[in-house]
């Protein structure tokens, strides 16, 4: 059996010449959990500042630039009740960003994790 490859654009650095396609372990979800099968994202106007360094100059690399994806749930953590496998979700950061990270969505696989999730 094949280890499951997790596939994601990360910034190395500020620019387009520094984002690229990177392989790693798919996630395991902790106990607030959800890890999600990413089916498609959009790129914003936001994300391209970002990648740009414009918008938060003192970001922390590596990072995934996107803001905003669907997909299905594919594990969820022991503690969450009201996701379910199999379920399609979308998440997007506009509530908490940019007071909180944006999350990691231009992956192959992403967690998700919020109180509001149990």
């Amino acid at each position: 059996m094949s280890t499951p490859i997790n596939r994601s654009w990360q910034m190395s650095g500020f620019g387009l010449s520094r984002l690229s396609q990177v392989e790693g372990k798919v996630p395991e979800p902790g106990p607030h959990d959800l890890l999600v099968r990413t089916k498609a994202v959009s790129l914003n106007y936001k994300d391209k500042m970002i990648v740009d360094g414009v918008l938060i100059p003192d970001l922390a690399f590596p990072f995934v630039p996107t803001s905003d994806a669907v997909g299905e749930v594919v594990s969820v953590g022991s503690a969450v009740s009201r996701f379910q496998v199999g379920q399609r979700v979308l998440g997007q950061v506009i509530a908490d960003w940019p007071d909180g990270d944006a999350p990691p969505v231009l992956h192959k696989h992403t967690l998700a994790s919020s109180p509001k999730m149990t």
